[in-house]
């Protein structure tokens, strides 16, 4: 099987998992957002820790670790990786937890297109001109949702550019994916222990106060989370960031259905013109260099 077609199976699996997990997050909705992260971070280490201890790769690790240290560049990546993936840990399970699926759904349908501007702000690249329709539309769209619900739609907006970044630093982070991974997970530990004994000290911790199917979500919550990040993590490193951001609307569609017919959130007029722009926006971006006039640009997503 050769690489791009690999990379489609990881990114599709990481995707699909990505799309149907709000169901196991909305099991915890009785906790507070800032308690089921710092059980994410936590428990996503010891997962992986324990991986590295069952597959003997701690030589690997020390040589990686020992590479980074040597190199700042690839230090100050890590944790930029690290900082982008907690937050947007924390807003998606915020929305999970307060009933706000459709809006965390948004954020991941503008995500591709959002990239798409990164590139152009940041790497000075260029839009052809469906590329540049794209994105108004998306604007159109934040702007329409904002004004007509009278707030700034901004779990969708935090969401997509904190995924955004993400996979663009994931990109030009030269580490094997796994151990990337387990090394952002390494650095927000501390600081996620932390808080985790501030609350076992007080008596506030779930693992005091919940009944035993709580606590083994919360200590699941470990395997949930690094799932989709190890495929992701090896998708990204196979496929052109274009490819990467149409198989990305999978995860956000599954989240829309789910929230819709089995979570019975309110889909909206205002949300139904909002979606209908970002699903237009979305399959022009998407055919774009089918178009004519569409390979002209560099830019990619």
């Amino acid at each position: 099987m050769n690489t791009k077609k690999q990379g489609i199976i990881n990114a599709t699996i990481a995707y699909v998992l990505w799309g149907v997990y709000p169901l196991y997050w909305r099991m915890l909705q009785g906790l507070s957002p800032t308690e089921i992260l710092v059980n994410r971070m936590i428990w996503s280490f010891v997962t992986l820790f324990l991986v590295i201890i069952g597959l003997r790769l701690f030589t690997s690790l020390k040589n990686t670790v020992l590479e980074i240290l040597r190199d700042k560049n690839k230090l100050i990546l890590l944790i930029l990786a690290a900082a982008l993936i907690s937050l947007n840990w924390f807003v998606f399970t915020f929305a999970i937890v307060t009933e706000r699926i459709i809006q965390a759904s948004l954020g991941y349908y503008i995500n591709p297109i959002l990239n798409i501007l990164i590139g152009v702000i940041l790497l000075k690249e260029k839009l052809n001109k469906y590329q540049g329709i794209a994105a108004i539309l998306v604007t159109v769209a934040v702007l329409y949702l904002t004004f007509s619900y009278g707030s700034f739609p901004w779990i969708s907006i935090v969401l997509a550019f904190t995924f955004g970044c993400y996979g663009i630093v994931k990109k030009f982070i030269p580490v094997d994916p796994f151990f990337s991974l387990f090394l952002e997970t390494a650095l927000i530990f501390p600081v996620a222990t932390f808080f985790f004994g501030f609350w076992l000290a007080n008596g506030s911790s779930a693992f005091l106060q919940q009944e035993l199917s709580i606590i083994l979500l919360l200590m699941g919550a470990g395997f949930i989370t690094i799932s989709p990040l190890f495929f992701f993590a090896r998708a990204i490193k196979q496929l052109p960031l274009s490819l990467l951001g149409f198989l990305q609307y999978i995860g956000p569609s599954i989240n829309m259905v789910i929230a819709i017919f089995l979570l019975d959130e309110i889909f909206t007029r205002q949300h139904l013109i909002t979606f209908s722009l970002i699903w237009i926006a979305c399959l022009l971006f998407s055919t774009s260099h089918l178009l004519p006039g569409g390979n002209s640009a560099s830019a990619k997503s």
